[in-house]
Parts: C-alpha cells; sequence; structure tokens
C-alpha cells in the first residue's frame, strides 16, 4: 500500500449538486418448456416528453437489440429480480459474453453493457437492491395496484387474443410499478439531499457525505504509516446477536424489539480516525482512558448466564458468546462494558487508541428521524425511503471484501480466445461455460471499520441490559421474547411492544415459530424460502424438507442446468443448536478455556 498519497486516503464531504436519472421498467415474461422458465416475450416502460411508452417484443433478437440501443444510455433499465428477467433473455444467446455482472453473494446487482467506440454504457440495475419488495408491494407502496395474476402465467402461452391481450396488460403494470418506483425512491433520495446510487447502502452513503458530513476523515492507515491497521480494527468488528436460551413451546409470552436500534447507536460517540495512535505501553488503563480496539485474553466469571463479549468459534465459525478464558480482538466501548460486568483482562497483545470522539451522525439521523414520524404522521410511503437510509448506513464502513465472479460462453469465442480460455485461463469449465471467481480485499475511500465496531457494539450493549434484566429466552439482533412486561417507549433506542405471543417455539437461532394474539402466524427457518406449518413439523420430525426453487445465473452454470430451472430439493436442516450448551430445554453459554 502506498501512504503518498493523502487525497486518496481521505474521506471528504461532496458537493450539494447531485444527478438525477431516468429509469425503464424491464419485465420478461415466461412459459415452462420441459421444467425450464422459457422467453415468451419482454417489454420495456419508460418516459418521453411526459408521455408514457410501453413497447412489447416477442422476438428475444428484437428486445436485446432495443435495450442495448444508445437511446437508453444514461438510463437505468430496472428489474425487480433482475437475475430471472436478465438470464431469461440474454442466456444462450451471443450477447451473453458481451455484458459485464457484478454480484453480491448470488445476487445479481447489475449488468453493464459499453456501447461500441466508447460511447457509454447501458446499466441494468434490480430494485432488490434497495429493498426486498415483490411488484405487488412496491405497487402499494406507490399507490398502484398490480394486475391479477393470469392463472396459466410460467406455465404455458397464452391460447387466445383476449388471454394475449390481459397478459401484456398484467406485464405494462409489472414494468410501470418498476419503474415508478425507482422514481418514487430516488424522489426521496434526493429531498433528503442525497443522490440515488446502485445500492441504498451507497445512497445512504452518498447522502450523508452531500448533505451532513462536516470535515475531512483520514484512514488510520495512511496516519500510522500500517497497512495492516484497517485489517486489525476489522477483528474488532461483529454482528448482531441472536440466539436461543430456552427451547420448546411457551405460551403467553411478550415479543419487543428496539425501536431504530442502529441508527440510535449512531448518535452516541464514536472514535474519530484522525485522532488515531499507537500507545508507547500496553496497558488496562489505555482501555478505560481512550476509545480504541485492543487483542486481549479475558476470562469471564463463572456464573454469567448472558455473556458479553463475542467470540468466533475456530469449529462452526459461528458467532458465539462464551464464557471461560479466550483471546480476541474487541474495541474498547465493550471491553469497557465487560470489565464493569466482572470480567478481567489477564493479557493485552495489541492496542491501536484514539485520542479523540465526535458524533459525525446525529445531524444525519436526527433529521431523518423527524422526517420519517413527519411522513408517518401523514401516512405518506415517503416514510421507507426515510427508514431504508436511517438503517442502512453504518455497515457501509465496514465493507471489506468483494466477490468477483465471471461467466463465459465458451460457444461464442472464436480463435485464439477460446484456446486460451480451454486452455490457459484458471476456472471451472461446466457445460462449455467458464466460471471464474476470486474474493478481493476492498478499501473503499470510506471504509473506517472503527465506526462500524463500535455503533454494532453499543447495539449488543443495549440488547444485553435487556437479556440479563428480562431473563430472555430469545434474541435477534434488536428484539428479545421473555416472559417479563418491559417499560415501552416510542423513543429512538427503546424497546416496544411488538406483539404478544399466544404460543411460540424455539429451536435454533433463525428457527422458530410465533403465533401472535391476533392469531398470525409466523415461521422463521434459515435456508427455507417462505416456510409453513407443514415445513415447520416436518423438519421438528425428521429435520428435512421439501421445496422448489428456481435456479440461478450461477448455480444453474456449476450444476449444469439452464437459468431458471424448477428443481426439486429436499433440505435436511440440522436442528441442533451449537451456540449454547443445552440440557433438556434449558442452556447455559458454552465454555472456552484456551492457553495461550
Amino acid at each position: 500500500m502506498t501512504f503518498k498519497h493523502k487525497l486518496k486516503n481521505t474521506l471528504k464531504p461532496l458537493n450539494p449538486f447531485f444527478k438525477k436519472y431516468d429509469f425503464v421498467g424491464f419485465d420478461v415474461e415466461t412459459y415452462d418448456l420441459n421444467g425450464v422458465q422459457t422467453f415468451y416475450f419482454g417489454s420495456i416502460y419508460f418516459y418521453e416528453n411526459g408521455e408514457e411508452v410501453f413497447e412489447t417484443y416477442f422476438d428475444k433478437e428484437q428486445l436485446i437489440n432495443r435495450l442495448l440501443s444508445p437511446f437508453f444510455k444514461g438510463k437505468y433499465i430496472t428489474a425487480t429480480n433482475l437475475s430471472f428477467d436478465y438470464s431469461s433473455l440474454f442466456y444462450d444467446t451471443k450477447y451473453f459474453n458481451d455484458i459485464k455482472l457484478i454480484w453480491r453473494g448470488s445476487d445479481l446487482i447489475t449488468a453493464i453493457y459499453e456501447l461500441p467506440n466508447k460511447k457509454g454504457s447501458i446499466k441494468f440495475i434490480d430494485t432488490f437492491n434497495y429493498v426486498g419488495f415483490s411488484v405487488e408491494k412496491l405497487g402499494k407502496i406507490i399507490g398502484t395496484d398490480k394486475q391479477e395474476k393470469p392463472s396459466y402465467m410460467g406455465k404455458r402461452k397464452s391460447k387466445t387474443i383476449e388471454e394475449l391481450n390481459y397478459f401484456i396488460e398484467y406485464n405494462k403494470y409489472d414494468c410501470k410499478i418498476t419503474c415508478d418506483f425507482m422514481y418514487f425512491l430516488q424522489k426521496g433520495i434526493n429531498e433528503m439531499g442525497g443522490e440515488l446510487k446502485l445500492t441504498i447502502a451507497s445512497s445512504s452513503l452518498d447522502t450523508w457525505r452531500r448533505s451532513f458530513m462536516i470535515g475531512n476523515i483520514i484512514k488510520e492507515q495512511y496516519t500510522l504509516k500500517d497497512d495492516k491497521i484497517k485489517e486489525f480494527i476489522h477483528k474488532g468488528y461483529y454482528g448482531g446477536r441472536t440466539e436461543v436460551f430456552k427451547k420448546g413451546i411457551m405460551k403467553d409470552m411478550y415479543y419487543y424489539d428496539i425501536n431504530s436500534l442502529y441508527p440510535a447507536m449512531m448518535l452516541k460517540q464514536l472514535p474519530n480516525p484522525n485522532s488515531v495512535f499507537k500507545p508507547d505501553n500496553l496497558s488496562e488503563g489505555n482501555i478505560i482512558k481512550y476509545m480504541g480496539v485492543s487483542e486481549v485474553l479475558v476470562e469471564s466469571p463463572d456464573n454469567i448466564d448472558y455473556p458479553i463479549l463475542p467470540y468466533r468459534s475456530k469449529e462452526t465459525k459461528k458467532l458465539i458468546f462464551p464464557k471461560g478464558t479466550f483471546r480476541g480482538v474487541y474495541n474498547h466501548n465493550e471491553l469497557n462494558y465487560a470489565l464493569t460486568n466482572g470480567y478481567k483482562i489477564l493479557k493485552i497483545y495489541y492496542q491501536v487508541c484514539y485520542k479523540h470522539t465526535f458524533k459525525p451522525f446525529s445531524t444525519y439521523v436526527t433529521t431523518l428521524y423527524d422526517k420519517r414520524l413527519e411522513y408517518k404522521k401523514n401516512k405518506s410511503s415517503m416514510e421507507l425511503v426515510v427508514k431504508l437510509l436511517m438503517n442502512s448506513l453504518y455497515g457501509k464502513f465496514a465493507q471489506s471484501k468483494r466477490l468477483n465472479t465471471k461467466i463465459t460462453d465458451i460457444n461464442n469465442l472464436t480463435g485464439q480466445d477460446k484456446v486460451n480460455a480451454l486452455l490457459f485461463d484458471k476456472g471451472d469449465i461446466k457445460d462449455n461455460f467458464l466460471i471464474e471467481s476470486s474474493e478481493q480485499e476492498f478499501d473503499g475511500i470510506f471504509t473506517f471499520p472503527i465506526l462500524s465496531s463500535y455503533i454494532t457494539s453499543y447495539a449488543r450493549i443495549t440488547l444485553h441490559n435487556y437479556l440479563s434484566t428480562y431473563k430472555a429466552v430469545y434474541c435477534d439482533t434488536d428484539s428479545i421474547v421473555t416472559k417479563q412486561m418491559l417499560p415501552e417507549s416510542l423513543e429512538l433506542g427503546k424497546m416496544k411492544l411488538e406483539s404478544k405471543l399466544n404460543k411460540c417455539e424455539f429451536i435454533k437461532p433463525k428457527m422458530y415459530y410465533m403465533q401472535f394474539e391476533n392469531g398470525e402466524e409466523v415461521i422463521k427457518m434459515k435456508g427455507v424460502n417462505r416456510p409453513n406449518l407443514e415445513n415447520w413439523e416436518s423438519v421438528k420430525n425428521s429435520n428435512s424438507v421439501i421445496k422448489y426453487k428456481m435456479t440461478k445465473i450461477r448455480e444453474s452454470v456449476r450444476r449444469g442446468f439452464k437459468p431458471n430451472t424448477l428443481i426439486k430439493i429436499e433440505k435436511n436442516l440440522n436442528i441442533e443448536d451449537d451456540k449454547r450448551e443445552w440440557i433438556g430445554f434449558e442452556s447455559k453459554p458454552l465454555t472456552i478455556k484456551e492457553i495461550i
């Protein structure tokens, strides 16, 4: 890493002027052909000189040529569930290799086609980048009703002209809702002083920098001339706490959650990266006096039921909260809280400290929260946009890795390019597709993991106070389930009653059943999409559940399927909870005894 350029290591406020983008709604309809959802027709919807334009194409080539024409340069072609629409249209065509795909895990974030002769690009994006809602739910937000779904949709082609006309009209509303939602979202972000970016997290960062950030922030690795500092600080960044403390069916319980937990924690004092230093001597006094991060060997009290410090299990790779003696990297906020609750620091291995603190997000949070209350009072859907901006900023500062995946259709290569793909390129070749994946370290100008570390630790401490005081039977990041009644408040960062529970049952984190007092049932099973009561009972009895799913692009190529193939899968779910030690339905913390 070079330390010569201060500008490249300094996060600065942006000027107040932002771009506004135009959008094109894009949607593809398919039918079943031997178990594969196959292109039937596709449409686009946009505005030109204030007038709506709707075009439908039954020919793939014509639709592709229209979408990739210079006419749409500078606009965002938007789909809801881009992966499905993109793969339905472009897979197995000569255009497949000409479009760059950018992923976040298994989700397709954007697809970019560079126009010939460097005349710009065509960009496809997904409404899922901002909120994971269906078209129907997006329509309700903006006040446009989605048409009733044709009974044969996804099964066959239309048989009559009446069926076809209705199907086209149905498709038009899907395109329109997607397009109009993006204008709605952009308007909300602009009203808060930000510019719409590729994801909601990037949009929230832009809004803060453009309208709320005061002063520059310099990266710690630049100040200390040490490129390993960021990695060390990042080790002290942990996620939310999710645990089951008691199993079995329980009745007459209370489900509480904390009002805007993370935004509330963003109001607190945080370490100012501009004041970073390495102390001459390692000491517990530094932990008490300064904000910072230390690598320590700690010992917990023996009688603690709800341990405080998180620990990444070497065996399961999961985040656990054990008691005992163990080594870890923690920020001083969490260490000081642990010390006041009976923990001891046995040894200190390394420290980074900060002389000064600041509150960089206080105006951002209070302004957006007041705006959210105003929207809520007026029953405005804009409340959603403000809520998304409030909750999406803190994690952006801890972004550290990026997964790059390139999928090449070897059949579309010729000459030396094809030879290179077959003989020299590193990657997996499956059914004439070359798959190249690599994970690389990411160090954006906005990467300051100390900020995310402190915000999330404040959140865990807030949650811990409720866990230990009210003997929770379950917790999930910002919520608890308990037999006791808590004092309620609508104040930012305080607990409110989400619902009384007639009954509930917990198996392991992210695997539970709840029945609210109004009779509504909620089932959560990590790894199973939209589980029902039958799935719940099946998993409890046999650990397995049968589901149907549509394969996405990367999975399809790796497994030798065509994208959007409906496959039947039997999932065997492990129902053993290895985050706690269990004796029947009761649990106690895991014990770790590290000898260093």
